[in-house]
């Protein structure tokens, strides 16, 4: 009798493993069939470009002994053109900026700055908002009710004023400013999620689910919860570019770290508009067109993966 049972637990275990493999194969054909079609479009294809481009400055920058800091140099603070600029210093493909600092190595170290605290900030408020949409939009009743008002509430505060206010009252560092923004941005997830829970568990596959015995945990997060994604990756991806700029933005105004200078692209456009960016126009340029740049392509990607993951926008 007990070796029939562990036989069945045998043949159980064994259909439960190539169940899992044949859907992690699915999963990853249609992860294929989306980068397929997101490189057939001219437009994506290069934010795709742009964005691993990035990703890759960001990554071998971390691997610098001096990654967070940079390094001055007052006995040449006035800001000097790269090379090719006219009078330029040799050997300098960007110049530098006040007070010193080399603007080729400050924008390397600034790009895995912003990206990595963007991307907290984006990730952290699109797992708490696809939390919370999930189970409220599962769940239903006074419970959905109650936490979409709550959602509501949370998404009326203007995150930006939100942000100077926390700054203002409590520190000017970039972890507060990081963590001010992380509290009010996942109610856009939340509601997205939501409303695609709303139609996924309507369908059959759900029901039958229900029916063969699945518990909540399993039905929500092994059957719905992957049907919901696709907006959230096109939402993510247009939101790093939101956040930059918002990092950008409150650092250009003054909400600048007292002590050292800090490698972010807005404390770098700070720096040089502080010394006269008429006279010195690199100064501001190249930051500015850094941050453009990456902007464009998540923009860029964030269309295309839209087109690509929405079978009716599909051409």
């Amino acid at each position: 009798m007990g070796a029939h049972v562990e036989v069945r637990r045998g043949i159980r275990s064994a259909s439960g493993r190539a169940e899992l493999w044949r859907g992690l194969r699915r999963r990853l054909d249609e992860y294929s069939l989306t980068l397929r079609l997101l490189l057939k479009r001219p437009l994506a294809a290069a934010g795709l470009l742009i964005t691993l481009l990035y990703v890759g400055i960001a990554i071998a920058a971390s691997f610098l002994p001096d990654r967070d800091v940079l390094q001055t140099n007052f006995t040449t603070a006035y800001p000097q053109p790269p090379w090719w600029w006219g009078n330029g210093t040799p050997g300098s493909w960007f110049g530098t900026t006040y007070p010193g600092i080399d603007l080729g190595m400050a924008i390397f170290k600034a790009i895995r700055i912003d990206l990595y605290y963007s991307s907290i900030v984006v990730l952290g408020g699109a797992i708490v908002g696809m939390l919370v949409g999930l189970v409220a939009g599962y769940k239903g009743g006074l419970f959905d009710e109650g936490l979409m008002r709550s959602t509501d509430v949370a998404y009326s505060i203007p995150f930006l004023v939100f942000a100077i206010a926390v700054a203002y009252v409590i520190s000017r560092d970039f972890t507060t400013l990081n963590l001010s923004l992380l509290i009010l941005w996942w109610p856009p997830y939340a509601r997205l999620v939501r409303s695609q829970v709303l139609a996924v568990k309507a369908n059959m596959f759900v029901e039958a689910a229900r029916a063969a015995g699945a518990s909540d945990l399993r039905i929500m997060f092994r059957h719905i919860l992957p049907n919901t994604l696709a907006p959230v990756f096109v939402q993510v991806s247009l939101d790093l570019g939101v956040v930059i700029q918002i990092f950008a933005a409150l650092i250009f105004i003054g909400f600048v770290p007292h002590s050292g200078y800090l490698p972010e692209l807005g404390a770098l456009i700070f720096y040089g508009f502080g010394s006269e960016p008429t006279s010195y126009p690199w100064t501001i340029l190249f930051p500015g067109l850094a941050l453009v740049i990456f902007t464009v392509g998540v923009n860029l990607l964030g269309d295309g993966l839209r087109d690509v993951l929405d079978p009716r926008l599909r051409r």
